[in-house]
């Protein structure tokens, strides 16, 4: 019922069914990952980092919440704490080709060019002809 409501595109009420069932289980993953689509749907990206703080608070190694709160950050230009989020992402996975990827921009972003230049390397290990790996490397040089 709750997916389907926000699948239909009735927001509000979708919003409704996973706070209810957060009410019902308050320590629901999935229903805070829930409550983050109609959330973002409706533009209410100060009550989507909230979720995922929520998310973290309770799992601080959810790398799923990371990744995407690192990735909000990122949107907002906030680099600092995008690099918080992806850092951690890459600690607890060091082969994710997403977090590498992110961390290598989001350290160009802040004039990490070294540390840029690694990481973009380490995903063209993975993925040789990466095009966004390949045109960050482009900007280092």
């Amino acid at each position: 019922m709750v997916w389907l409501t926000y699948k239909s595109g009735l927001f509000e009420d979708s919003e409704k069914y996973y706070r209810k069932a957060l009410e019902i289980l308050p320590y629901s993953e999935e229903a805070r990952f829930g409550l983050v689509l109609p959330l973002s749907a409706r533009g209410r990206w100060d009550g989507v980092i909230s979720i995922y703080e929520q998310i973290l608070a309770n799992n601080p190694g959810n790398t799923v919440a990371l990744y995407r709160l690192g990735t909000i950050h990122y949107n907002r230009k906030e680099w600092a704490r995008a690099l918080k989020h992806f850092q951690k992402v890459v600690d607890l996975y060091p082969f994710d080709y997403d977090g590498l990827l992110m961390l290598a921009w989001t350290n160009l972003q802040m004039g990490k060019s070294r540390e840029a230049r690694v990481l973009f390397n380490k995903v063209l290990l993975y993925s040789p002809n990466d095009k966004s790996a390949l045109e960050g490397i482009g900007l280092l040089r």
